[in-house]
């Protein structure tokens, strides 16, 4: 998993595992949330799905579940499929939760969920980190998920290293 930044999100009073990445476009939240995930930059994430999965350099394109969950391997995660989301106490501790879902014309958009029990607490935090560039910045970063919209989501945890002989 990521080191908990330094930085404190001072609204939320906690110390958000993983760094929020920006979306760059109206298209590229997926990406985003592979790059937080991963630790890495939104170029870099979609620099790799262009040069190893043959992911268009230009538009138009559609993110799929395949690629994401290529991605996530190719940086040591393992993803689920995307399944139905029942509420938030359905989630893993961590997802990449598809909100904002028009079931007409079956487009959301993207957000990671993250549930971290804080060292010396029982209790875990709960929180989405949200890439849209449009989103307020007091909820870029939030806690504050009690029926936060994820209609579905794919989880996600970390590849089991196997042992060297």
């Amino acid at each position: 998993m990521a080191t908990i930044p330094s930085s404190t999100n001072a609204a939320q009073g906690f110390n958000p595992v993983f760094n929020r990445v920006q979306q760059s476009n109206d298209f590229d939240c997926a990406f985003a949330c592979i790059a937080m995930i991963a630790g890495k930059t939104l170029d870099n994430v979609r620099q790799t799905a262009v040069d190893k999965f043959k992911h268009p350099k230009h538009g138009p394109f559609w993110i799929t579940e395949d690629l994401i969950a290529k991605l996530l391997a190719h940086y040591g995660w393992v993803a689920t499929v995307y399944k139905e989301s029942t509420g938030i106490a359905s989630l893993p501790d961590l997802a990449i939760g598809m909100v904002e879902y028009d079931p007409e014309s079956e487009i959301g958009r993207h957000s990671l969920f993250h549930r971290h029990t804080l060292p010396g607490s029982k209790q875990p935090v709960e929180y989405i980190i949200d890439p849209a560039y449009w989103v307020d910045s007091s909820k870029q970063v939030r806690t504050d998920i009690k029926g936060f919209p994820i209609s579905y989501f794919i989880g996600v945890h970390q590849m089991i290293k196997t042992a060297t002989k």
